[in-house]
């Protein structure tokens, strides 16, 4: 089994929430656990609108350095290519972000572990997905 941890669940693991962080080791156990380069974008970007950039960059690489971070495929570029254009075309709309995630866990055959909402309305065909919160 692999899980792929999105940035919302990162962030609970980065404040230090032993639960969600016991359940990440838990799985890491079973299967596989891995990230997404976007949602490593996306934690960056939080760094960079911190207030301590230095401190906070350092303890994102820390907690990543365990965590196998996935590039882009073009199998998942295929994903996010007919999953925007169905959901569109069904008047749905997703962030590119979470679609371009969506479709990371898609091509990897892994669950996507969220608390977004708009991930766990089941709105993306075929997307499993686990809410560890």
């Amino acid at each position: 089994m692999t899980w792929l941890l999105d940035t919302n669940t990162l962030v609970y693991i980065l404040n230090g929430e032993t639960r969600i962080r016991a359940r990440a080791n838990e799985a890491g156990r079973a299967g596989r656990v891995v990230t997404s380069i976007v949602v490593v974008a996306e934690l960056l970007y939080g760094v960079e609108r911190s207030s301590r950039r230095e401190a906070n960059r350092q303890h994102l690489e820390n907690e990543l350095e365990p965590i196998e971070i996935v590039p882009l495929s073009l199998g998942a570029a295929a994903h996010f290519g007919r999953l925007k254009a169905e959901l569109r075309a069904k008047g749905v709309n997703k962030t590119d972000l979470d679609l371009l995630i969506a479709a990371s866990a898609l091509d990897l055959g892994a669950s996507l572990v969220t608390n977004d909402r708009a991930l766990l309305d089941g709105a993306i065909p075929g997307l499993n997905v686990e809410n560890w919160v």
